[in-house]
């Protein structure tokens, strides 16, 4: 078993449909003809490089998943200031590639956690994540079709799949650093779990799992809603079932990916292209209340108005909103979501409303307050909107 045939179906089959794509090669070959360089320096300026001296024990993590991921480049280590835990894996640059690490997740997390967290950045090295300019795609996303930025995200959270997986694979599938690891990164607690807390993680994933299934309307699929990125419950339980490749069960590869596309759908958003009254309640509200949210702290900021185009298209969001219109329109279309909309369907509203609120990468107490008025007109446990909202700037 080696990290090329672990790489999740979907992530390669993407892949290389969006390697394929004009549009895409086009944004590539412009990135590339930009001058290079410059990371190194950068981190040399404003980080720590840990080398022996300094943290022998990291660098030794770092050899391992270097070796068993058959990563060729040179790997060096930096350590910079921050309070969240969070990671990074940079592009390569005159044959080295950048593993970044918080000071709060270098100083938080055990040996073997690190050991998870490290391989996972690797993983997006391996297999060449980098290479799909993702940042472009979205913030050029009103000059491109829909769809195209769609199966873009749709791929970046199948590449997480395979950098979990990778992850694991420098864990020598012991699934103990890596739940650990995802426990964290989901409560921002320190403390590592004990099996009785991990235990409590998976069985909130099948909670959460039964309750996707048994909400889901007309059987239709939705995102993982509990935070902006996959560290979730149900991120875990797809680690899991890719974990009992290594417990002697007899798992195959086929199976795994079975059970991984079962996962995934439930983390699709089909309403926003879906033809039905619902998702036409569901858009209308998602218009009128993601406008009203970007603009409750008083300004409008370009990065809201583009992850609203993200989802409706960049011809279905003007550039500038009758605010006070629309928010004589909300008690309606927010009736309209009540009457056709189950709970789960609801939920992945907000969740894409937060996601608006969070892309200026600052959350004002009035929409926060905003999202919360909503999420109770639409009996959505308010809970779900801070904890998405407080979620952690998540591991690249």
């Amino acid at each position: 078993m080696n990290a090329q045939t672990i790489r999740a179906e979907a992530d390669a089959r993407l892949y290389r449909e969006l390697s394929e794509n004009e549009a895409v090669q086009r944004m590539r070959a412009a990135i590339d003809s930009q001058p290079g360089g410059g990371t190194r320096r950068s981190l040399l300026a404003r980080a720590l490089r840990l080398n022996g001296a300094i943290a022998p024990d990291e660098l030794g993590i770092v050899e391992h998943c270097r070796e068993v991921l058959d990563a060729e480049l040179d790997v060096e280590l930096y350590v910079y200031p921050s309070a969240d835990f969070n990671a990074a894996c940079t592009q390569p640059e005159d044959g080295r590639v950048f593993v970044l690490l918080s000071s709060s997740l270098l100083e938080g997390f055990t040996p073997a956690e690190l050991q998870y967290v490290v391989g996972h950045e690797l993983g997006h090295h391996v297999y060449g994540h980098h290479a799909i300019p993702l940042g472009a795609l979205v913030a050029h996303a009103k000059d491109l079709p829909r769809r195209l930025v769609l199966r873009a995200h749709t791929w970046q959270r199948h590449a997480e799949i395979s950098a979990d997986r990778a992850g694991l694979l420098c864990c020598d599938g012991d699934l103990t650093g890596a739940a650990s690891s995802l426990f964290k990164l989901s409560s921002g607690l320190r403390e590592s779990p004990g099996q009785g807390r991990i235990g409590a993680f998976l069985a909130q994933a099948e909670e959460l799992y039964a309750q996707s299934q048994s909400d889901s309307e007309q059987g239709l699929a939705h995102r993982d809603w509990l935070s902006t990125h996959p560290f979730s419950p149900l991120r875990l339980r797809a680690l899991r079932e890719f974990a009992r490749m290594f417990d002697g069960s007899g798992q195959t590869m086929p199976a795994v990916e079975l059970a991984c596309q079962d996962l995934m759908e439930l983390m699709e958003a089909t309403y926003v292209e879906e033809d039905s009254p619902s998702a036409e309640a569901m858009r209308r509200l998602l218009f009128a209340a993601g406008a009203v949210v970007a603009a409750s702290d008083r300004e409008v900021h370009p990065s809201e108005i583009a992850a609203l185009r993200s989802l409706l298209g960049h011809g279905n969001v003007p550039d500038s909103f009758n605010i006070e219109a629309l928010r004589g329109v909300m008690p309606e279309r927010i009736q309209a979501v009540r009457e056709r909309c189950r709970g789960a369907r609801r939920a992945q509203l907000m969740r894409d409303l937060c996601r608006i609120a969070r892309a200026d990468h600052r959350i004002h107490e009035a929409e926060r307050a905003e999202l919360a008025s909503l999420a109770r007109a639409l009996d959505v446990d308010v809970s779900l909107i801070h904890e998405t909202l407080d979620a952690p700037i998540e591991l690249d």
